[in-house]
């Protein structure tokens, strides 16, 4: 099985995208090799860094005004981007880096499918901007999603089933798929959102190619009754901010490889970002 890790990034997060690309080459194996994306325009700021790791780069004419938008769309078209042959596509944004060993079979479940992790979004209605996913979600596909899939990096999905993806929205508003995209909003917080539409086609329309596992970590009443404490707060009745727990769909609990140290590009690379990368590389 062919798994292609699979990056789409830019000029403004080069120093992120390096950094990420050495924790992959410390960190990880099994991989069939890597794929980035970047706009033309970047395309030669990154040809050294895809040089000295071995990568696959290819570019796209960005839509003006449109970057972020533009970035997801690549993102959905992960099939055609990868090499031909591809089985799966292993997701990772420029900013997780990635702090232990992980392979493969990290991603892969109790009967070798690639793991699908969900939260139920009820469960976060207190964080507004991840909440919204939602709505941009069940406006694409046209079905309700309960479940948000950004929760996990990182992220693995069938490779075949992008244009299916692709399709069904194209069905759905009679749009090219890039453009129904575009036409979505591109300052924070976007009206699309594409992993939470990637993870919500998955489980809508091909539940049966993933092993599903559910991420509790502030339950909300849904959990009442299944042997989760609904009210788990912290100080001042807020919520706790680290109560993982992960559940098979027989409710069995799963343990769960999280081999990644979550960053924010937004802030670039600061001295204080730097210094804890270094030290999670060991230089």
């Amino acid at each position: 099985m062919k798994a292609e890790i699979f990056l789409v990034t830019y000029a403004k997060d080069y120093d992120f995208t390096s950094y990420t690309l050495r924790s992959v080459q410390k960190f990880g194996s099994g991989f069939a090799g890597i794929t980035i994306v970047v706009p033309y325009e970047d395309l030669e700021r990154f040809r050294p860094l895809a040089r000295k790791h071995d990568c696959n780069l290819r570019g796209y004419f960005e839509a003006k005004a449109k970057g972020f938008l533009h970035h997801q769309v690549c993102k959905c078209e992960a099939d055609l981007w990868c090499p031909k042959g591809t089985d799966l596509v292993v997701h990772i944004d420029s900013d997780c880096v990635f702090k232990e060993p992980f392979g493969l079979k990290d991603f892969l479940g109790r009967t070798g499918k690639p793991i699908l992790v969900r939260e139920r979004f009820d469960d976060f209605k207190h964080y507004a901007a991840r909440y919204s996913w939602k709505q941009c979600a069940e406006h694409a596909l046209g079905v309700q999603v309960d479940w948000e899939t950004m929760v996990r990096h990182p992220g693995v999905f069938r490779a075949d089933m992008y244009q299916k993806l692709r399709a069904h929205v194209e069905g759905r508003h009679n749009l090219p798929f890039t453009q129904y995209v575009l036409l979505q909003r591109n300052e924070f917080p976007q009206s699309f959102a594409e992993f939470p539409t990637i993870g919500g086609y998955a489980l809508a329309f091909e539940p049966e190619n993933y092993d599903v596992t559910t991420r509790v970590r502030t339950p909300s009443e849904y959990w009442q009754g299944k042997g989760i404490d609904p009210v788990s707060r912290g100080r001042d009745g807020q919520p706790l901010a680290e109560m993982d727990m992960y559940l098979w769909e027989d409710g069995s609990r799963a343990a769960i490889l999280d081999p990644v140290h979550y960053f924010w590009s937004r802030g670039g690379v600061t001295a204080k970002i730097r210094g804890q990368i270094e030290q999670i590389l060991g230089s």
